[in-house]
């Protein structure tokens, strides 16, 4: 039981990372993008309040001298409006639990990969599982649900993940998979993955894949989306997530007009997972460098 009186309760206050940075893949996210300025300004406070399990208090007057108290323009009154904003954009969920309203942050562990993670003093909503890695006294460590071998070597301190990569690449041998989260697997409830055209024009890319889907013909992605979606999980040691898949058929469209090589491809993720810059932003700078074309925004 999750309970006030219990080890839990006690120790709820670690489950409060300070320092938390807001994920820079927001900046090109369409969802965010699409959020009004109140909604865009509450959201990284939400998620810099949140507990390990990306997990918070889903009452409004809570959120409000919890998340903003010192910023006039977001009043109490706005919260449950833009509580509903975020949540019809698929960036959080509010729930109800035996003794209050909860929030559970929906990217949270697309995004997020903490050395520990403390139980929340929340219960998760339903079909949503947590990853649990957290010190018990002493010398016990717990781990439920932790993450694959690359999380966990990172984690327990051990060599990171750049240059394990970069071996795996080299040797031709691919990173192993990390578990799916509950969150990838709610995508069908969650609206993105609920058109089969577009999951399809979502994983081969290219704009040319459109047209055939259109026209009832199997797709065959091109040999640059190819190249991205085979060299992706090898650099960045996981597949890519829905939202990186929207970026990829972005980067496939602007690197093929400008005529990069399968070859190409592999040294720029090689070169990003050697710098440790596991960033598709850094990949698509490397290449627009390498092919000459000048870089005036993301795509």
């Amino acid at each position: 039981m999750l309970g006030s009186d219990g080890p839990i309760g006690r120790d709820k206050r670690r489950a409060i990372a300070r320092g938390r940075v807001f994920p820079q893949s927001y900046s090109t996210d369409r969802r965010y993008g699409r959020l009004s300025l109140k909604a865009c300004a509450l959201f990284p406070l939400m998620w810099a309040n949140a507990d390990d399990q990306g997990r918070l208090c889903g009452d409004p007057e809570e959120i409000k001298y919890a998340a903003c108290p010192n910023i006039d323009h977001i009043t109490k009154a706005d919260i449950p409006e833009l509580l509903e904003e975020l949540a019809k954009n698929d960036l959080i969920k509010v729930y109800n639990t035996s003794k209050t309203e909860a929030i559970q942050i929906l990217d949270w562990w697309d995004v997020h990969r903490p050395q520990w993670a403390w139980p929340s003093q929340y219960p998760p909503p339903e079909g949503w599982q947590d990853h649990l890695r957290y010190k018990r006294g002493a010398k016990e460590v717990v781990k439920d649900n932790w993450f694959s071998q690359v999380s966990e070597n990172n984690a327990s301190g051990e060599q990171g993940t750049a240059t394990q990569v970069s071996n795996k690449i080299a040797s031709g041998e691919a990173s192993q998979k990390p578990l799916l989260t509950t969150h990838r697997k709610e995508n069908t409830e969650r609206g993105i993955r609920k058109r089969k055209p577009k999951e399809e024009e979502e994983i081969h890319l290219s704009a040319q894949v459109s047209n055939k889907i259109a026209s009832g013909e199997k797709p065959t992605p091109s040999p640059t989306a190819s190249a991205l979606l085979e060299n992706f999980p090898k650099a960045f040691g996981r597949e890519p997530n829905s939202r990186e898949l929207v970026y990829l058929r972005d980067i496939e469209k602007e690197i093929s007009a400008a005529g990069a090589t399968a070859e190409q491809i592999r040294d720029a993720f090689k070169e990003a997972a050697t710098q440790n810059k596991l960033h598709l932003s850094y990949v698509r700078a490397i290449l627009l460098d390498w092919l000459g074309v000048e870089r005036n925004r993301s795509p």
